[in-house]
């Protein structure tokens, strides 16, 4: 036997290689050389002629050489000996990128479908987390915002009535003065101004604030200057800073407005400041009950105390803003509050007792609004476990086809390690390219996202996409391949070499465990799908009972339109009244008008103006024997306008004007007149003062702050108990066609009353109602969103796995088929088969959803978690589709041909 080392070692000798690679290299070379020698042998040539032979072949010794040079000194190519792993880390994983980028090639139709389903999952992960990231996670837009709290007041005697209440000015003076475990404190009240703009008189929302309310919040105006302490003082207070969206949008961003000044009521404001775009004050949602916040602050002005407010304890109509000390906590803040409060109370000697409570500015800011975002997060979490679930069973599907292929590598030395790293090197791939498409959908989403989100929701002009929420991205991504990669990772690795080698490439069948695999992975997609179906369910059949409810007035045909009065062109409550008269006696004579009313604040707007009633011969020294109502200043046509039924009584009529007149809803009659008609009886109201009216009608309860909130107590009056304010109000009109088609003629009407009056908003009632249920439908659309994708794509998975059972047992068939079973029993074997992993996640997922429903029944109204009709419902939605979805594979299985089955192979 010719020794062939020694030459091959020569040539090799100027790569200089290291000893063992040129070891492992000479091995099989004179391995190749010897085979070589022996072929020619056999063709007849000579011992002395098959070695020369052999040896030039080799094409000279510099040859060699020059092709093994680049491969050696190129890192990240060196070639991989058959069958071992490559010592070089980096050489092994370009090789598997490369291999994995050829695989993915040779299938382009599972590639792009891989990708889209994947950028679907982590796009709408994405979106929704740059929400939560928004919303819940991102520090408020202060300095140190952890300092902050807000502060409510709480009178123990009407805590059945209103747990707490906003402040007060005279609270808030003693505060400033007394309290050590605070830097600063600030209140505001919300403010609407009369602004004529470029687009003509417009009602302006604000906030009247306390010169320290934007150094208490760590803020200050990015052009000019904070407001001064003397200009909380009465008549000092015509000074404003602009909100920068107001700047921007009403006077071009010009630098030059600061020193101005504008004409706010009638009167001239001089602009101090310009506040920078960060700043977002929270609105009326986020700072508790009874405040009063437009969404979309255009101005800041100062306080201008006026000393009625001083007298006694005041108006408790201010959300109260602290800023604590370094090193206090809430509890010794709140202890040193109480005592403060009960000095208060003592010096003000009106019969209350007073306490506080105080709460973090982020917690109260974010409110309800945490639950159901964490919630819309786990749901469309979900979906993309369902992807991956998904991607997972196809991945399991293809793997038959790859065992032969690893059956080859492990034969010439592969480690399972390297082929599950391959398999995972893939995954990755897709993850990858999938997440980067995903992100690009999220850019797009959350603009939509944010567009159709309603106004409830907080801090969405925060939201957006950061880096916090592209490494989320990238990290579900990886995530995501990982979990849909690991378990065809694992199959091939633990291929059986002998086995696949065996086999046909063609026919290289699966395993009981890979097809119990992925029957399992189908009843998981099912049960989620499930789960997510019945949440949505809940939250859909919630919605309908909220939309369902009884309001107490009858809203179709209602055209509701808000107007602003001018305090310089209306003083008083008389000339206010002279204004609504006048439009009212316009409307009625336009065609198709059947009544029209006004009120001063329309029913789901909030509450109003709540103050304490009770009768005449009650003790007034003890707070809690007066429940506490909203009152309304309504015309006489009001009612009959809005269909709210009299039931007992009259209504006051406009002769009744000056007179002290009340009509009571239905709950003020059982609380005040228990089982007794309170027709003519007399009652105190301590609104501007005790006054005593006489109860002439009793009209049935209304839904008054929000469709899922109980009716409130409501107490109606013809004209305000002073006469130093006229009321901004809306007119209600009822027509006899679509009430959006009197909007230009009644808008015409108002204006040839006073064109400088603002018609702030003109819609439809039943708009009214639509929007005070938008966070419920926001929330509800996005979980049946989510919930009918993973439902869809649950149905892919089920045919997916059951078609390619069919054509896998294609000869199974046939031979069933030629041995006599019928092709109904086919039918029957294959549903039977598919249906089996459907049943059982179904029955799991409706157990899941029993108890996921108990975390989200605070979402829910009217309906409970374990609801039979949605239940029901959703069983036999799944049920329907699993059975389409195994069908139609099955229908196929039917039409399989005996002969052509026998000869597939």
């Amino acid at each position: 036997m010719p020794e062939w080392k020694p030459e091959i070692l020569r040539r090799l000798a100027p790569l200089k290689l290291s000893s063992a690679r040129e070891a492992e290299i000479a091995d099989e070379l004179a391995q190749h050389l010897e085979d070589r020698y022996q072929e020619l042998l056999l063709t007849g040539q000579s011992e002395d002629t098959a070695f020369r032979t052999a040896i030039d072949e080799l094409e000279g010794e510099y040859l060699l050489a020059r092709g093994l040079r680049p491969v050696e000194r190129d890192w990240y190519r060196e070639p991989i000996a058959v069958g071992k792993d490559s010592n070089n880390v980096f050489s092994g994983i370009f090789q598997d990128l490369r291999y994995a980028l050829r695989m993915l090639q040779k299938s382009p139709g599972f590639t792009v479908l891989a990708a889209l389903t994947l950028a679907l999952g982590i796009g709408a992960n994405t979106a929704i987390f740059s929400m939560v990231n928004g919303v819940l996670l991102r520090p408020l837009a202060f300095q140190q915002p952890q300092q902050l709290c807000v502060i409510r007041e709480i009178i123990p005697q009407l805590t059945k009535f209103y747990p707490t209440f906003p402040a007060n000015l005279p609270s808030f003076r003693i505060w400033k003065r007394e309290l050590h475990s605070f830097e600063n404190i600030g209140i505001a009240n919300g403010i609407s101004i009369h602004f004529i703009g470029r687009g003509g008189a417009i009602e302006l929302p604000g906030a009247k604030v306390s010169s320290s309310l934007l150094e208490t919040l760590g803020t200050y105006p990015a052009l000019g200057r904070n407001f001064r302490a003397d200009e909380d003082d009465p008549g000092r207070d015509h000074e404003v800073i602009l909100t920068n969206s107001f700047w921007r949008s009403e006077f071009q961003a010009d630098p030059a407005i600061v020193g101005k000044a504008i004409t706010l009521n009638s009167e001239s404001f001089e602009v101090v400041g310009v506040l920078p775009a960060s700043f977002h004050f929270p609105q009326s949602s986020e700072l508790g009950a009874l405040t009063n916040f437009s969404p979309r602050l255009a101005f800041l002005k100062p306080l201008g105390e006026d000393a009625s407010q001083f007298e006694a304890m005041g108006d408790l109509d201010y959300a109260a803003i602290g800023r604590l000390r370094a090193g206090v906590s809430l509890a010794q803040a709140l202890s040193e509050l109480n005592v403060v409060q009960a000095q208060i109370a003592k010096q003000a000697n009106e019969h209350m007792d007073l306490r506080a409570e105080i709460i973090p500015l982020a917690s109260e800011v974010l409110g309800p609004a945490r639950q159901g975002l964490l919630f819309l997060l786990a749901a469309v979490g979900t979906v993309l476990l369902i992807v991956s679930v998904n991607l997972a069973s196809l991945l399991l599907a293809r793997v038959p086809r790859r065992m032969r292929e690893a059956a080859i590598r492990t034969a010439l030395g592969a480690s399972r390690a390297r082929l599950a790293r391959q398999m995972l090197t893939e995954s990755l791939l897709l993850g990858i390219l999938g997440g980067a498409l995903g992100i690009l959908l999220a850019s797009f989403g959350v603009s939509t996202l944010v567009r159709a989100a309603p106004p409830g929701v907080p801090r969405l002009a925060e939201v957006s996409i950061d880096g916090r929420v592209l490494l989320f991205a990238i990290v579900i991504s990886v995530v995501t391949a990982a979990l849909f990669g690991i378990l065809p990772a694992w199959q091939v690795a633990h291929t059986e070499p002998q086995d696949a080698l065996k086999s046909g490439a063609t026919n290289t069948t699966e395993s009981r465990r890979t097809r119990s695999l992925r029957s399992s992975l189908i009843g998981l997609e099912v049960a989620l799908s499930t789960v997510l179906l019945i949440l949505a369910g809940l939250f859909t059949s919630s919605l309908v009972h909220l939309l369902r409810v009884n309001t107490g007035f009858t809203a179709e045909h209602i055209l509701a339109t808000d107007v602003d009065l001018p305090p310089r062109s209306y003083p008083s409550n008389a000339a206010g009244q002279r204004f609504y008269d006048q439009v009212l006696a316009a409307i009625r004579t336009l065609p198709g008008v059947r009544s029209v009313g006004w009120i001063n604040q329309l029913p789901l707007a909030g509450e109003g103006s709540v103050s304490a009633i009770g009768l005449p011969s009650t003790n007034k020294t003890d707070a809690s024997n007066f429940p506490l109502a909203d009152f309304r200043v309504a015309s006489p046509d009001y009612f009959s306008t809005m269909e709210i039924p009299v039931i007992a009584g009259q209504i006051y009529t406009a002769a009744d004007r000056g007179r002290k007149l009340a009509v009571i809803s239905q709950r003020v009659a059982e609380r005040l007149w228990p089982g007794k008609d309170p027709n003519g009886q007399m009652c105190v109201i301590n609104w501007g003062g005790w006054k005593t009216f006489q109860v002439i009608g009793v009209v049935g309860d209304i839904r008054t702050v929000q469709m899922d909130k109980s009716p409130v107590m409501m107490v109606y009056l013809q004209d305000l108990p002073f006469d130093n304010v006229a009321l901004g109000g809306s007119i209600v009109v009822r027509t006899m066609m679509d009430p959006s088609g009197a909007a230009s003629a009644v808008r015409e009407a108002i204006n040839k009353i006073d064109s400088n009056v603002p018609i702030t908003a003109l819609r439809p009632m039943t708009e009214v109602i639509s929007k005070s249920v938008d966070t419920r439908r926001f929330q509800m659309r996005l979980a049946l969103l989510f919930a009918v994708c993973a439902l869809f794509l649950a149905s892919l998975g089920i045919f997916g796995v059951v078609g390619y059972s069919v054509e896998r047992r294609r000869q199974e068939l046939g031979i069933r088929m030629a041995l006599g079973a019928a092709r109904h029993d086919l039918l029957r074997m294959v549903l039977r088969q598919g249906m089996t992993p459907v049943t059982g996640g179904l029955a799991a997922g409706v157990v899941t959803a029993l108890f996921a429903g108990r975390l989200i029944g605070s979402l829910l109204f009217d309906i409970s978690a374990n609801d039979p009709v949605t239940l029901a419902t959703v069983v036999l939605v799944v049920a329907g589709v699993g059975l389409v979805a195994c069908f139609v594979p099955a229908r196929r299985a039917m039409r399989v041909d005996p002969i052509v089955a026998l000869r597939y192979e």
